[in-house]
């Protein structure tokens, strides 16, 4: 198994494919990671953000704030989203859409192959892990 369009990496019997990015942060990120993870899903594009923490405000006196890390998310893998490096894609594509002008994206395209099960030999074999895992509260 491993290869993109087996069964591993569908959803409800359907090939899935996440495009990635640098915008791509918190839950997002957490989302992609969970569906990689556990054999889901295929991510496309390139690193993502790298914010899996939880954080809080706190409201100063003075009419500052303190923001404080409260938690991190964890990945199935019990892996933490490393803050600045993010997710590693499966196949990297750095394309930008390019507007009206030009309206074809690469990363969309390489995403349409993927899911018509013509992918790259890039794609690394997906790992089967249980679905669910909780947040890790930082040491209180």
């Amino acid at each position: 198994g491993g290869a993109v369009g087996d069964a591993e990496a569908t959803l409800f019997g359907a090939p899935l494919v996440v495009l990635i990015d640098r915008g791509t942060a918190s839950a997002a990120e957490l989302f992609a990671a969970a569906l990689h993870d556990n054999g889901r899903g295929v991510l496309v594009g390139e690193h993502t953000f790298g914010k899996g923490l939880i954080q809080r405000v706190f409201p100063m006196p003075n009419g500052g704030a303190l923001k404080l890390t409260v938690g991190e998310y964890m990945r199935p893998t019990l892996a933490p989203i490393e803050p600045g490096v993010g997710l590693e894609p499966d196949l990297l594509c750095l394309d930008t859409p390019r507007g009206a002008a030009e309206p074809v994206d690469a990363c969309v395209d390489m995403a349409v192959s993927v899911v018509r099960g013509r992918a790259p030999k890039a794609v690394r074999p997906l790992a089967r892990l249980p679905l669910l895992r909780t947040v890790r509260p930082l040491a209180e």
